[in-house]
């Protein structure tokens, strides 16, 4: 099996305990450098300045303020102003009030936190793509989704809500609710997008208005909610690629005479009578667009059939409608579109390709359960976007070093390694790391400690008679 990680030559050796000797890849020192140079010191008060941040001479210099804020993320709703000062004073010996640390949280502290992000954002980490499988087709293969949570009401000015039954519980009815944006390259792990949205905007709107630097021979993997006729037509006219599931109210034919729609009972019944796993058709998707399609179709178990059903008629509950036997017979089905040819993804890949997007929900539960993005009480709101702007710097640096880790491991050892086992070492070596960024010599330690380290740390377990996400996609690359 080829490796679906970039090829890196190796230069210097270290030794594990049963003393034989491991080479360390030469991208190390590489890596090593490329973060302290994204959060050199001297360029965070440049961008300081330039966003008004910061005006005029003062003790607490802007890098002191970000870095005590961003390696604090694992405190959650506790963390006070108190915390920050008395960081402040253990690690810089700065005597600074409460108050005094309020008032620099305001629109400016705001827009430097999230320049701060764009910047590593910016920086190419991983960028060679050296693949020789099922997916080196592509330029790149993009995967996004949003995770959302509640809010203080305080912030519904702001962030708003879905509903008027304050932010406790879910996030279905409440009065502020944010969504964070995220998108990276399957292939390389650079991050593309990442942004904060009020609740209300939908991933439908999103992709409406953030589809803009599409690539020739990109994959777009999305899930149902960013499907829409305008985005499919927007990525097939840059020549690129999407593979979507099918919103169950776009109207479909039959691509050999695209007059009538078509009846999805009729196809159910002819698969259970076949007994079919799958069935493939060439159609044309939408009333007016008619876009040329690859529709694949695959049935559902019972427990998601009644699932799909019982949502659906607690909605139609609340809004006094019906389950139209239409609908009951394409929630027997689940339905994927792709304009990918066929010779390039064969329909028994379709899904397992599709499943790739699942990694993104895991990324989520590991920021909520490590990084504790989803606890916030009531502050000022400039205190809490920063707060939230430095807690995903300290979630894409390690990041970066969870994509480079599972490279050279995998290409050693053939070993997958788990984000959700990484992530939490990650938490215990934050002040580590803290230190590291500032020294070159420590930073290559760290480095060297977690590539020594991961097969018996975070190898990622097999479970019985299914792939994790990392699986798929070695088995494809």
């Amino acid at each position: 099996m080829s490796s679906p990680y970039p090829y890196t030559k190796y230069t210097y050796i270290f030794y594990l305990k049963d003393q034989k000797p491991r080479k360390i890849p030469q991208n190390l020192r590489n890596l090593a450098e490329k973060f302290k140079n994204s959060l050199n010191p001297n360029f965070i008060d440049i961008l300081a300045r330039e966003t008004g941040f910061s005006k005029r001479k003062s003790k607490l210099k802007p890098h002191l303020f970000f870095e005590s804020l961003m390696f604090a993320h694992h405190l959650g709703k506790s963390f006070s102003l108190m915390d920050l000062c008395s960081d402040l004073m253990e690690e810089f010996g700065l005597e600074i009030t409460k108050q005094a640390i309020d008032d620099r949280f305001n629109d400016r502290a705001v827009l430097f936190f999230r320049r701060i992000l764009d910047r590593l954002l910016s920086a190419e980490f991983n960028a060679s793509n050296d693949f020789e499988g099922l997916l080196s087709r592509f330029n790149r293969v993009r995967i996004k989704d949003s995770t959302k949570f509640p809010l203080p009401k305080a912030f519904a000015h702001k962030y708003r809500g879905n509903g008027g039954g304050g932010n406790g519980g879910g996030s279905d009815n409440c009065e502020s609710l944010i969504s964070v944006q995220y998108e990276y390259d399957m292939l390389s792990g650079e991050t593309i997008d990442l942004r904060l949205t009020d609740g209300l905007k939908n991933d439908l709107s999103d992709s409406r208005d953030f589809t803009d630097d599409i690539c020739e021979n990109d994959l777009f993997i999305r899930d149902l909610g960013y499907c829409s006729l305008p985005y499919l037509e927007k990525i097939a006219g840059g020549g690129a690629f999407f593979l979507n599931r099918l919103p169950a109210k776009t109207v479909v034919y039959a691509a050999e005479d695209g007059c009538e729609p078509m009846d999805f009972r009729k196809l159910y019944a002819l698969m259970n009578k076949r007994k079919l796993s799958h069935m493939e058709l060439d159609v044309l998707v939408g009333k007016k667009a008619k876009l040329p399609c690859r529709l694949v179709i695959m049935p559902v178990d019972n427990a998601t059939y009644e699932k799909r059903i019982r949502k659906a008629t607690e909605k139609g509950k609340h809004y006094r409608y019906k389950v139209s036997q239409e609908y009951r017979a394409k929630s027997r089905l689940n339905f994927f579109i792709t304009n990918v040819d066929k010779k390039d993804l064969n329909t028994e890949k379709i899904r397992e390709v599709y499943t790739l997007r699942w990694q993104l929900e895991l990324l989520f539960k590991v920021w909520k359960s490590q990084a504790k993005i989803d606890q916030i009480k009531e502050m000022k709101i400039e205190r809490f976007e920063c707060q939230l702007y430095s807690k995903l710097i300290w979630l894409l640096l390690n990041w970066r070093i969870f994509k480079w880790m599972g490279n050279e491991l995998y290409k050693r050892e053939r070993i997958l390694c788990s984000i959700w086992k990484f992530y939490k070492y990650a938490t215990r070596l934050a002040q580590k790391l803290r230190m590291a960024l500032k020294d070159l010599v420590q930073m290559e330690k760290i480095l060297i400690k977690v590539l020594k380290i991961a097969p018996r740390e975070f190898k990622l377990e097999k479970k019985k008679g299914k792939l994790s996400q990392n699986q798929t996609f070695t088995h494809l690359t």
